[in-house]
Parts: structure tokens; sequence; C-alpha cells
């Protein structure tokens, strides 16, 4: 059993010296209604003599710190890049405290993502639109204006001279058919009209109304080498290095975008051509060191196979698969190389 010793000195009527074993307290007023100031601080106590009710309560404690309210958002949340990461601003476009930026990802988890999606397609359009050159090939064909005018009936004296005259015409434009010259400057400013994301020289030549296209494509070189990525959980833009197959990929799908827009606006540009055959090459260093034109992709179409398309939904149709299906020459090897071929004569 543990016992409690302590000794209570008297010094002045309601003013005690209590001595025990941790110490001396000192008490003040009468009992039932004291104040004690000791080791342990000062405290207030309070009984009623002879039915053993007491209260104890520390009178220098201090008080409780006053409550910060939480930081919340503001009403209106704007989220930016900046250096390739999210940062996000108030309405005014003050900085968010950092305290708050996870409650702000929290908040706007679906529109960060598709924002990141966003952003990072908007980076890579380059590279995609090397894909989709054959996106704008035409559904309709051009007329070809005959070489010689069409006769007038104001030109005759009457009818009869008039429909002698335009029997004529027609049978001469049958048997003369286009004018190639006309047909083809008609071609290349048709053809120059249109934007290209690389340097694509074309040449043009008209054989009866069989088209031939010859085309220093781009080099392999001249294809993008990085292509940006969203990081979702850092919210960040990043740039990755594609790989030497990827490259080659991507200069596979741009070639072959490139032909197969050069055959549909070929068939576009006249109703007087039947037939489109390219040849493209690219500059390369053989193994004697030279620099030479070799041919990587050949394509021969007439008017009748590329009917079959529906040209309508051109952007849906991949133009590897349509030109190999048109019966187009091209191969790559293991490394995604293409092999030399035969042009078009």
């Amino acid at each position: 059993m543990a016992f409690r010793f302590s000794r209570r000195i008297k010094i002045l009527p309601g003013v005690r010296i209590n001595v025990g074993k941790r110490g001396a307290s000192l008490s003040i007023g009468p009992r039932g209604a004291s104040v004690t100031m000791g080791r342990n601080g000062i405290h207030g106590n309070v009984g009623l003599p002879g039915t053993g009710i007491s209260y104890r309560a520390r009178l220098d404690a201090a008080s409780p710190a006053p409550r910060k309210e939480a930081p919340t958002l503001p009403p209106r949340l704007t989220a930016m890049v900046e250096q390739d990461r999210i940062v996000f601003a108030d309405q005014d476009g003050t900085p968010l405290a950092p305290s708050l930026h996870a409650a702000a990802r929290r908040s706007m988890k679906d529109e960060l993502r598709t924002f990141l999606e966003q952003e990072s397609e908007d980076r890579n359009v380059e590279l995609v639109a090397l894909e989709q050159l054959h996106h704008d090939i035409p559904d309709t064909v051009a007329k070809t204006v005959p070489r010689h005018g069409k006769p007038e009936r104001d030109g005759y004296p009457d009818q009869q001279q008039y429909m002698a005259a335009l029997m004529a015409w027609r049978a001469k434009a049958a048997n003369e058919g286009p004018d190639p010259e006309s047909v083809e400057q008609a071609l290349l400013e048709w053809l120059g009209a249109l934007e290209w994301p690389r340097e694509t020289d074309i040449a043009v030549s008209l054989r009866g109304r069989r088209l031939l296209l010859d085309v220093d494509l781009p080099e392999i070189e001249d294809m993008p080498a990085r292509r940006w990525a969203p990081n979702h959980t850092q919210l960040v833009l990043s740039e990755k290095p594609l790989s030497q197959k990827d490259v080659a990929a991507t200069y596979l799908a741009h070639v072959c975008a490139i032909v197969c827009r050069l055959i549909g606006h070929g068939l576009a540009a006249s109703d007087a051509i039947e037939a489109v055959g390219v040849s493209g090459y690219t500059q390369r260093t053989s193994t004697t060191g030279r620099l030479d034109d070799d041919y990587v992709i050949v394509a021969d179409v007439t008017r009748s196979a590329w009917s079959t398309i529906d040209v309508a939904r051109m952007t849906s149709i991949d133009p590897e698969n349509l030109l190999r299906r048109l019966g187009a020459r091209f191969e790559a090897n293991a490394r995604g190389i293409l092999k030399t071929q035969k042009p078009l004569t």
C-alpha cells in the first residue's frame, strides 16, 4: 500500500504552505474555496465541507489557439501549361497556393486528363499531318475544256449550220483528245495549291489519257524523331524519342499518304485523265558513297479501279492498305527501310 505524506504550515489566516514528497505548494483561501500554487501550476479548489464533493481546475492553462479556417478553392479555377507542366491559377490569374493543388487536381480530374490529351495532340499535329495528307482528296471530277472553243449559236446564220459546226467540234475533240500542255499546266496549278508539310518535287507527264508523276519524296531524315505524351500522374507533358523502327514506320505512312493524295487529286483534276502512275524516289547514299535516286514506291491506278473506293470516307482509310489493294509496289526490310523498286516508264 502506498502512503501519501504531506505537511501543512499555516503562515497567515487563509494562507497555508503544503509540504509533501513532490515539493511544496501554497494554498490561499478558506477551506472549500482555495487557490493552490505549485510546481504543477495554479489550481482552483472548490468543495462542500462534510459532503466529500469537490472540484479542482487548473487556472493558468494557456487558452487554446484560435482555430484556423481551412483554405478553400476559389470560385473559378484555371489550368495552364508552363514549361510542359500544369499550373493552377484563380479567376484573376494569381497562382494557386501549393496547399490547394491536391484539391484542385481532385476537382478537375476529368478536365485535366482531357486537357493534357488535347495539348499533346496539338504538339504532335505536324507528326500526325504527315500521315493524313490523303484526307483532302475530293470526291468530284473537274471538267476539261477542249483545246478549241465550243461553237456559239450567234456565230452562224441558221440552226442547220450551227448544228453542223457543233457536231464537227465534238468529233474533233473526241479524236484529238485533251491538250496535253493545258492539262499538265492545270494539274501543276492544282497540286501547287495544296499544302505539303515536307519538300515534295513532282514532275508531270501526260501520255494520252495516262498521267505519269515522277516524285522526289522527302527523306527519312526529315521525319520527326520525337513524340509528345501526357503524364497524368505528374500532370506534365513529356517528349519521348522515337525508335528507328518508329521513324521508319512514320516515313512509310507519309510516303503512302503522298502517293494516295497524288492519285486522288490527279484523277479529280481532269476528266480527261483515265489513269495515274506514280513513281516515288528518295536520295540515299549507296555502298560506293555516292548519293543515288532510289525508287521505293510505284503505283499505277486506273479511274475504274479508283471508282471502287468511297472517297467521301477517305479519313477512315489507311493509305498503306489501300495502295496494297490497288497493286502498288513497295516493300520494307526488317529495319523498316524501303527497298528499291523499278519505276514506271
